[in-house]
């Protein structure tokens, strides 16, 4: 573990009260509704704010101790916030050798690596105020990595963003993942952002730390409100079995009893995937349908049902479905499930209409 937080500070109706240890790679997510102390958490570890009661310690460093408190410009850490914050009055190619000029240490990307990477070269010579939002935010990523931070931390980088160009810039940062040596942390409510990004997540609540864990295992859990958003859903890993060319079909399979066939893909036989299947996207069947035009029908034992108060409140109820070692998602209403008399433990029939793929090869349906 790279970093060490023991950190307890009041903030306005709540407190701050956060203990773990976050990961030395990979990008960490802090997932939470707004209000659940994520920005908070995060200025403590930058060192814009001081919780008086506090531990941070980087890789053995101590950024914050009980008598000693680091600033936050010799924490070697590199910043990006909402706002991109760039200096209007300087080109792209300004504000980036501004950065590169205040870098912490000489061992890093180049300045061609970090605008290859994020997709930014052609816009060098223009001002900034001719940039599109997504463009601005490339940009204020980029500035940031030209300083060869030791940690990278982004504050709700895609807020503002319209969906066409939020998937642009999720497609730029998941690629981008894969060249940095260094940690992520970023800051997120969107369970859509962090099943593309996170390898590692924290989730929030009040200011308090109410689990953390391994996307795939958090991703399904009933009793945390990941599995209760709109977007919710389970992440998946699974192997790439083979290829339909005839049909531009790939088949990937979960374990040696259930396979799912998707859009055609450009990943070789053996590799190792990673899925998304939406709560939304998951219906349930009795007995095995005999005709149907979707493609994805997996035997599957009824794990756990949404039992909660607010659940005997609402038309609508989770159910989580066992397919041996991993788990999906189903969102169904009360009356279905009280129609199909459903039980736990109950063998039953999945139908997934739409399966997403969440790592380099992008989605596919």
């Amino acid at each position: 573990m790279s970093l060490l937080l023991s950190l307890h500070k009041q903030l306005g109706d709540f407190n701050l009260d956060i203990d773990t240890a976050l990961p030395s790679s990979g990008v960490t997510a802090i997932c939470g509704p707004s209000g659940s102390g994520k920005t908070s958490l995060l200025r403590c570890i930058a060192g814009l704010d001081i919780a008086p009661k506090g531990m941070v310690q980087f890789v053995g460093q101590d950024w914050q101790t009980e008598r000693r408190t680091l600033k936050t410009e010799h924490r070697g850490i590199g910043l990006v916030f909402q706002d991109a914050q760039l200096f209007p009055h300087l080109t792209v190619a300004g504000n980036l050798e501004y950065a590169r000029k205040r870098q912490f240490n000489s061992a890093g990307p180049s300045t061609e690596q970090v605008c290859d990477w994020l997709q930014i070269t052609p816009l060098l010579n223009r001002s900034i105020t001719k940039l599109s939002g997504g463009e601005r935010k490339r940009v204020a990523i980029a500035r940031a990595l030209l300083r060869h931070p030791q940690i990278l931390l982004m504050d709700e980088p895609l807020a503002g963003l319209h969906d066409s160009a939020r998937e642009q810039m999720l497609d730029v940062l998941q690629s981008l993942a894969k060249h940095l040596a260094i940690p992520v942390l970023y800051v997120s409510h969107s369970f859509h952002e962090i099943s593309r990004l996170a390898d590692h997540v924290i989730l929030l609540e009040n200011g308090q730390l109410i689990a953390e864990g391994d996307l795939i295992s958090l991703s399904t859990r009933l009793d945390l409100p990941l599995s209760h958003q709109q977007g919710a859903g389970a992440v998946l890993s699974a192997q790439l079995v083979e290829h339909d060319v005839d049909y531009q079909l790939s088949t990937i399979a979960l374990d040696t009893d259930h396979q799912l066939t998707i859009k055609q893909i450009s990943a070789p036989k053996g590799q190792a995937l990673r899925l998304f299947v939406a709560a939304r996207d998951v219906s349930i069947n009795l007995e095995a349908p005999q005709k149907s035009s979707i493609m994805n029908i997996m035997p599957c034992t009824i794990d756990a049902i949404e039992h909660h108060s607010t659940a005997s409140l609402s038309a609508q109820l989770t159910i989580r479905l066992k397919l041996n070692e991993q788990y999906v998602l189903a969102h169904i209403t009360r009356k279905s499930c009280d129609r199909l008399q459903l039980q736990e433990g109950q063998r039953i029939f999945a139908q997934i209409k739409t399966v997403a793929l969440i790592n380099e090869y992008g989605p596919t349906i």
